[in-house]
């Protein structure tokens, strides 16, 4: 009888550790699968190891990752939940729930989740970024360099924070500053292809568009795949004194579209360059913008504008309505002039 419990015994222990063994080949395939940005072989794995190893804060933090890369924001916050749940002092749990209210606009929630993962890190570079973010879209340019100018403190090869320190700056009006710090980027890294973008928006806003066709182009010399520099090279070449620009503009619209299809800005863009020429086509670009996001502000203004230029005023007013509930102020003067009662 003792031998048969003991063999049991041993037995149950092989079990055991070939059970623990494939368990860490679960959590090392997923950590590498979302390292090599497949993030949905990563889910896959991290998926099945939590149903078995619930207690490493690391799992669930680098799941919610890979669901947030992935849009999947619900599943996101509630992985990045238990892993700050496990370990309460797990900053960049913190600063990635943040993320998740970050992206789905909540910019005073991120914040305090930003902050509090300063709190327990106070050199956290990537968090000083964070808030800055989150202080750009809230348009405190203000506290957005200050937060970035903490980042690139901490950190003086952070590449990313330099390129959105100069938009700040530049939003702030400080062009010179911006273009220098989004120079400074590229020093560090030159394969930055979002720094070479930002330095031609920042000529953009100038109105300077040639350089700003120059620094575009570079952008996607080094990346062909940046669908928002193909968009404001298109946008570039529409306002220049280029005879052929609005056929260019067109194209690149068209590119940044093929990149991603998603892109409001260039559906709005190609209805404007097709505004005065072709008012059907102008709408049906439109109306592509607006299947995306049937409140978004710019393309019901937009095409409020269009129904205006063909007399359809119920029409226009109807849209102008849909933006100014956006908060659109411009959309309301507009009807105001017109003496339109909304």
């Amino acid at each position: 009888m003792k031998l048969r419990i003991i063999i049991f015994i041993a037995f149950a222990l092989v079990l055991s550790g070939a059970y623990a063994q494939n368990s860490e080949k679960l959590l090392q395939d997923g950590l590498f699968a979302f390292k090599n940005d497949n993030f949905t072989q990563a889910i896959s794995f991290l998926s099945k190891y939590t149903e078995t190893d619930k207690e490493n804060a690391i799992a669930y933090n680098t799941l919610g990752r890979a669901y947030s890369y992935m849009g999947n924001f619900d599943k996101a916050m509630i992985n990045f939940q238990m892993a700050i749940k496990l370990n309460p002092k797990y900053y960049e749990a913190v600063k990635n729930l943040g993320y998740v209210y970050y992206d789905e606009g909540d910019f005073e929630k991120a914040i305090s989740l930003f902050e509090s993962a300063i709190k327990i890190n106070p050199k956290y570079d990537t968090a000083y970024n964070a808030l800055g973010n989150a202080y750009d879209e809230l348009k405190n340019y203000k506290k957005a360099i200050s937060y970035y100018t903490k980042a690139v403190s901490f950190c003086d090869y952070y590449d990313g924070a330099y390129n959105n320190l100069g938009l700040a700056y530049s939003h702030n009006g400080n062009y010179e500053k911006g273009i220098e710090c989004c120079k400074k980027a590229i020093e560090i890294n030159p394969r930055n292809d979002d720094a070479y973008n930002a330095i031609g928006v920042i000529y953009e806003d100038q109105g300077e568009y040639i350089e700003a066709i120059e620094w575009f182009k570079k952008a996607i010399e080094v990346n062909n795949f940046n669908a928002d520099a193909y968009n404001n090279l298109g946008v570039a070449y529409y306002y220049s004194d280029d005879v052929k620009g609005e056929n260019k503009a067109v194209k690149n619209y068209l590119k940044a579209l093929e990149l991603d299809p998603d892109n409001i800005d260039s559906y709005n863009n190609l209805g404007a360059a097709y505004f005065s020429t072709n008012p059907t086509k102008a709408m049906e670009y439109y109306n592509k913008a607006l299947s995306i996001n049937p409140n978004h502000v710019d393309t019901n203004y937009n095409i409020a504008k269009l129904y205006l230029s063909m007399n359809q005023e119920a029409d226009a007013i109807a849209h102008f309505r849909r933006a100014a509930r956006a908060g659109q102020e411009l959309s309301r003067k507009e009807l105001k002039q017109r003496g339109l009662d909304w």
